[in-house]
């Protein structure tokens, strides 16, 4: 039996099962898997730079992976499959089942489960015990989040590229004033009613947090209702309005001299699955985050928010090489590495970001030269005590 038929009844079966599958398929391959690619939406997230054939949601919601074979390549996949429970809760090998049931009792003593298929579909179902390791689930769960919550958020974190977030509450301001607009029409409001000519990157910002949908014309999502209703009760009724406060804050931040704002924006950016676990990632770090060790728990506990939060496009293959070939450690003990891989705007834009939302204390030095030039001794990230008690900068 080839791969592609015992992919195709394993994922007849998972969708039987009311798990909800994404599938990992390269596109040299998409002709020989296009019945699966019919039913299931693709996946790009790695598990210690491995991508599950299989990823998603049990019906239980636990996050599952499952490695498929035919009759061959099994040994191989033993080995796939024990790497994908660092990220799963559960995890399988599926094949054949005249080739896979040999192998049972080892995959039972290693947490693995099997799945077998023969000529009528999956013959074979035994669940794992349990999980070996679970250390990145966090991480897996939230990238999951991410792509099965598609409608509400507009893309990763990368997109949010602007230093002062309250320019991602300008297309808000401008929807919830003039009604849905076209892409050029809204730009074209960001220009001349709040004399801002990065509206792209605004409107890429309330996208991919949710508050404005990327359909033509734009209108605005729930949360985008949510938060006109909050700028309106603050006196922020249009683009004029937004422009005075933003004045306001120069050389300072949001959250020091509007806080009810910046409690909006940090709500906003919280929700993101992916800015959700880099905030876990901060509180467990502490008060001082010194970049090398905040990466070495990014790239050990969260690599997929390491990848596609702190990464150059680039620098995000070199960075799975890395990871999959188990010499994850030169990217936080490497400089000459980790400079070459991560994204200059994340030590500036992206540290500015955090201050005016109150995550990071003011007094957290940004750095905005060459990244090479950087001495992670000398700015280190100063996380506001809020954050590391895990509550809103209004202390609540």
């Amino acid at each position: 039996m080839d791969e592609a038929t015992a992919f195709d009844r394993v994922v007849t079966e998972l969708r039987d099962r009311e798990y909800e599958p994404l599938v990992h398929v390269p596109d040299a391959h998409a002709d020989t898997y296009a019945d699966v690619l019919d039913r299931c939406r693709r996946h790009e997230i790695s598990i210690r730079g491995r991508y599950p054939d299989v990823l998603g949601f049990t019906d239980a919601n636990r996050v599952f992976a499952v490695e498929v074979k035919g009759s061959s390549g099994i040994l191989r996949g033993i080995g796939q499959a024990l790497t994908y429970q660092y990220g799963a809760h559960v995890s399988y090998l599926a094949g054949e089942e005249s080739a896979v049931a040999p192998h049972g009792d080892l995959l039972g003593a290693k947490g693995v489960g099997a799945i077998g298929v023969d000529d009528d579909g999956v013959s074979l179902w035994r669940a794992p015990p349990a999980s070996e390791s679970a250390r990145q689930v966090a991480d897996v769960e939230g990238q999951l989040s991410l792509r099965f919550r598609g409608d509400e958020f507009g893309g990763d974190v990368t997109t949010l590229s602007l230093a002062q977030p309250l320019n991602y509450l300008a297309p808000v301001v401008a929807v919830d004033r003039h009604g849905p607009l076209g892409r050029e029409a809204l730009l074209e409001r960001l220009e001349d009613e709040y004399s801002f000519g990065a509206g792209s990157g605004a409107l890429a910002g309330a996208e991919t947090l949710g508050l404005v949908a990327s359909s033509r014309p734009h209108t605005l999502t729930d949360q985008g209702d949510l938060a006109a209703t909050v700028l309106r009760g603050y006196g922020i009724e249009n683009l004029d309005d937004l422009r005075l406060t933003k004045e306001e804050t120069r050389g300072n931040t949001v959250v020091e001299i509007h806080r009810p704002l910046a409690i909006l924006l940090r709500n906003a950016f919280s929700r993101h699955p992916e800015f959700g676990l880099l905030l876990e990632a901060l509180r467990k770090e502490g008060e001082v985050v010194y970049f090398p060790e905040l990466l070495e728990r990014l790239v050990c506990e969260y690599p997929n928010v390491f990848l596609s939060a702190f990464c150059t496009a680039r620098g995000r293959e070199r960075a799975r090489e890395l990871i999959e070939r188990g010499r994850s450690e030169q990217l936080y003990e490497d400089r000459g590495v980790w400079a070459d891989v991560v994204r200059n705007n994340v030590l500036f834009n992206f540290i500015q970001q955090l201050k005016h939302l109150g995550v990071l204390a003011p007094e957290t030095r940004s750095h905005s030269g060459a990244i090479a030039e950087y001495d992670p001794d000398e700015k280190p990230w100063i996380v506001s005590r809020t954050t590391v008690r895990g509550v809103t900068p209004d202390g609540t």
